[in-house]
């Protein structure tokens, strides 16, 4: 007890004090912008003060001297809750932050991780190297650079993410480049030379440069080689501005309309903001741990560094910072519109054991909030058993105890009704914080997708302008064929090399013939006829700009479990476009998407990041419209095979669309976010839906559905009106087993709490034991096991002492109290083929039953046989 009183007052001292009320210190310095906090503080106090006032009539009047003692408890409870409330406020604002920040930066670095490749593909460009070995006085250069200027815009339709390809000679020079409003004809800084000398496979330099007429840019760089050296420098300068933009976009919904989030180098400059008028680009920000003072507003800020994409990390110290002002950050939950879209979702959700959603003392405020009422119901249940008189049935303290008690209990059950609302407001909070973020995990999981998807697109009609595949399918069938063909295979595997998310890459000649692949253990496919529709539709495209998409199904071009020779292979998607030499179409390439890692790694990228152990931990997947899965991260889903959601949801969803719902599966209730694919830029944008679109489906557990319960435990008893005329009868009632019953409240002297009780060997299972009251040791009848045969939960049961006019003491457990009244004698009707009497609830109750025992029959589970006229009622 000691240990516990210094426990406490130890954890009272690391408080900090608001108001009047003990605080974490971790929320204190927001508490002044948590107006949710304020709310609640402002109606539990406001009882509070009436709670005093009762305390106060209660001690001078001698009546319920267990108040004090119950606004003690409450007074605590209100501390735990608040401060539970403030840093679950605090928990879900850097939870949503982080996210975003994680996702931000992951997303871009993502995208880089493609542009590295695209600079080395784009180096062994067969026209650009010549060009680039011409003298610059060579005849030929002028109609030359004017050639590869034109390839270079065709590479960029293609590739939208590139605002100007740029090839310099060894000495700076700029030989040719896409944008012909940049005037500039040299560029000797020091990084140039740098990459001109680097045997890397890719240069990043990012910053101003004389190169883009001044401007910032971040610029992927490599060197040109031929047999004699270098031959110059390739550039590929990036959107970063406009790929900023559409990211921050993406992330700042309704919801975070307040919110700023910042791209800043390794200086901590902000080199990309989505809201300049707030945090300015060319800005230093100096944050205090999670807190940041700037241009006089307070913010709260979280910054995320890349995890990294097939070990490449990004631009050395980049990262995403997110920033909320103070005064926004902290709004209510509710407020925002995010529950509302949850309504659906979670109104099956009250019976889901959802515990493991809430920390320890979250869950204990509820259970200690009962304990407290339950209290406080003991406590009035004796106090108006004592204003009645054990002689007849006359009030003794008929008029000012009785208005106290009542306006006790009306007190009472307003505070209840604030800790539930509290209570429920903070659970609610809670469940739909999880499905907030299942949709917006889903949401990065679609995008990411998207964006990975779209490169692909690109890839196959990029490799379908090399000039070396194109002149290898048009000489098949001459006798250049087998030089050709052998010419294709070596430029597949050095692209292979580079874009490492691809199983296989393939070109086939006009009638669908494999002429060459890029890994050697499937030269098996060459020769062979491709049998997919995809293969001829491609081959009719004399459109450069588009492609085609296989079906997501099993294909023999990606063999299961790496065997070469699987008849069924596994299934994945197969991009392919035409291959056209001077005009002509004389061939396509395909390339096949290596879809087991890479959507496995979408979807860990998309699932957060795990906290603890846990037995079930986050599912996502990705799913056609007609409810096929097409990858997932849980082994209980395998591509092709139907998914945990039904077609019926995913068909009607519109391309961008998101949406939340429940799911039970294997007894086990997840919340699920939905997001249905849109495109990334110019890739998949405007379509019509179809069976084959996707969505990611991101599935939360949140607990196992509990039983459903066979009895109306919840359902209240209202006492009937009395009548004016007759003798009276006094019942105080309680429930046993989920039913109402009541004795003759003369009968009883006092309930109480828990009390500790003797075993009995040898007794009969309703005799739970022996209690000592007023020196006495009292036999416990447990009701439940007696009336029922089923025995209670004995932890919170209280126990009524009863005692007859004889002299007989028992001791009665029982489920719950209930109200303490007065009717006419007339009201209890005789029961059938039993003493026991039968009183019909108020019309607020629907005229529920209460059973009025008859004490003889409790004495007699005793072997007291007691007269009939002992304990008898007055006659109807």
């Amino acid at each position: 007890m000691a240990h516990g009183r210094l426990r406490e007052s130890s954890e009272l001292m690391t408080k900090i004090w608001h108001k009047g009320l003990p605080f974490s210190p971790e929320v204190a310095p927001y508490l002044r912008r948590m107006a949710l906090v304020d709310e609640n503080r402002e109606a539990l106090l406001r009882l509070q003060g009436v709670w005093d006032s009762l305390a106060l009539l209660g001690q001078m009047s001698g009546t319920a001297t267990d108040i004090a003692h119950t606004r003690s408890a409450f007074q605590n409870l209100t501390s735990a809750l608040l401060d539970s409330l403030a840093r679950r406020l605090r928990t879900h604002a850097l939870a949503r932050m982080q996210g975003r920040a994680r996702v931000a930066i992951d997303i871009l670095v993502r995208n880089l991780f493609e542009r590295t490749a695209d600079v080395g593909f784009l180096a062994s460009d067969g026209p650009l190297c010549a060009h680039a070995a011409l003298a610059e006085d060579d005849p030929a250069h002028a109609a030359s650079r004017a050639a590869l200027q034109s390839r270079f815009a065709a590479y960029a339709a293609k590739y939208s993410v590139y605002d100007d390809i740029i090839v310099l000679s060894p000495q700076g020079r700029v030989l040719a480049r896409l944008d012909g409003g940049c005037d500039v004809s040299a560029c000797a800084e020091s990084w140039v030379h740098e990459a001109l000398a680097s045997d890397a496979p890719y240069v990043e330099h990012h910053g101003p440069t004389a190169l883009l007429g001044g401007r910032h840019g971040l610029l992927y760089a490599r060197a040109l080689r031929g047999p004699e050296g270098v031959l110059g420098l390739l550039c590929l300068s990036f959107r970063l501005a406009d790929e900023m933009g559409a990211i921050f976009r993406q992330l700042l919904g309704e919801q975070e309309a307040h919110a700023v989030i910042c791209l800043l180098d390794a200086e901590r400059r902000v080199l990309h903001s989505s809201d300049a008028w707030q945090i300015p680009t060319g800005a230093t920000l100096q944050p205090r741990g999670e807190r940041l003072l700037f241009a006089g507003r307070d913010y709260l800020c979280v910054q995320a560094a890349a995890s990294g994409y097939e070990g490449y990390m990004g631009p050395p110290g980049w990262t995403a910072c997110v920033l909320s002002p103070l005064e926004w950050v902290f709004e209510d939950p509710d407020a925002g519109g995010g529950s509302a879209k949850a309504d659906h979702a979670l109104q099956r959700l009250d019976s889901i054991d959802t515990t493991r959603l809430f920390d320890a003392e979250l869950q204990g405020i509820p259970v200690e909030a009962r304990r407290i009422q339950r209290n406080l119901s003991r406590t009035l249940w004796n106090g108006k058993l004592h204003s009645y008189s054990r002689t007849g049935g006359a009030e003794v303290t008929a008029g000012f105890a009785t208005t106290l008690l009542n306006e006790v209990q009306r007190t009472g059950a307003q505070l209840r009704q604030v800790f539930e609302e509290a209570i429920a407001r903070l659970q609610g909070a809670a469940l739909t914080a999880v499905f907030d973020a299942a949709v917006f995990q889903a949401r990065l999981a679609i995008d990411i997708m998207d964006r990975n998807l779209y490169e692909r697109a690109n890839d196959c009609r990029w490799w379908a302008l090399d000039v070396r595949l194109q002149r290898a399918l048009a000489a098949q069938g001459t006798p250049e064929a087998g030089v050709a063909a052998a010419q294709a295979q070596q430029v597949l595997q050095q692209i292979n090399a580079l874009y490492t998310v691809y199983s296989l890459l393939l070109v086939y000649d006009v009638h669908g013939r494999v002429v060459a692949v890029s890994d050697p253990a499937q030269a098996h496919h060459v020769g062979q006829t491709l049998q997919g529709a995809w293969a001829g539709a491609a081959l009719s495209l004399h459109d450069p700009e588009r492609h085609v998409v296989s079906r997501h199904e099993a294909t023999a071009l990606y063999p299961a479990g790496g065997q070469a020779l699987s008849p069924q292979g596994q299934p994945t998607y197969i991009y392919a476009a035409s291959v056209q030499h001077q005009g002509q179409i004389v061939g396509g390439i395909a390339i096949v998407f290596d879809g087991e890692p890479q959507f496995a790694a979408m979807l860990r990228d998309a699932l957060p990041a795990p906290e603890g152990s846990h037995e079930l931990p986050p599912a996502g997947l990705f799913v056609a419209r007609d409810g096929r899965v097409v990858a997932s991260s849980d082994a209980r889903w395998v591509p092709g095979a139907p998914g945990p959601l039904a077609a019926a949801l995913l068909a009607p969803l519109a391309a961008g669309e998101t949406t939340r719902c429940d799911v039970t599966i294997d007894g086990m209730v997840y919340a699920a976010g939905v997001a249905m694919s849109q495109g990334y830029r110019e890739y998949r944008r405007g379509q019509a839906p179809s069976s084959e679109d996707v969505a990611a489906v991101m599935l939360s557990p949140l607990g196992p559905r509990l039983p459903a319960s066979l009895d109306d435990r919840d359902a209240s008893f209202t006492p009937p009106a009395p009548l004016a005329q007759g003798e009276r009868l006094d019942i105080a009632a309680f429930t046993v087993a989920g039913e109402w019953l009541g004795l003759p409240a003369g009968l009883l002297v006092e309930a109480l709490e828990q009390p500790r009780l003797t075993a009995l060997p040898n007794a009969p299972r309703a005799l739970v034991g022996m209690l000592q009251h007023a020196g006495r040791m009292v036999p416990v009848l447990d009701l439940s096991i007696a009336l029922y045969g089923q025995a209670g939960d004995p932890r919170e049961a209280p126990v009524l002492i009863c005692r007859n006019d004889a002299g007989h003491i028992l001791a009665l457990r029982v489920e719950e109290l209930g109200p303490v009244f007065s009717i006419a004698a007339s009201q209890a009707l005789p029961g059938p083929g039993s003493r026991a009497r039968l009183v019909r609830g108020g019309e607020a109750s629907g005229h529920r039953m209460l059973t009025l025992l008859c004490a003889a029959d409790l004495w007699s589970h005793l072997g007291i046989d007691l007269a009939p006229d002992a304990t008898a009622l007055p006659a109807p």
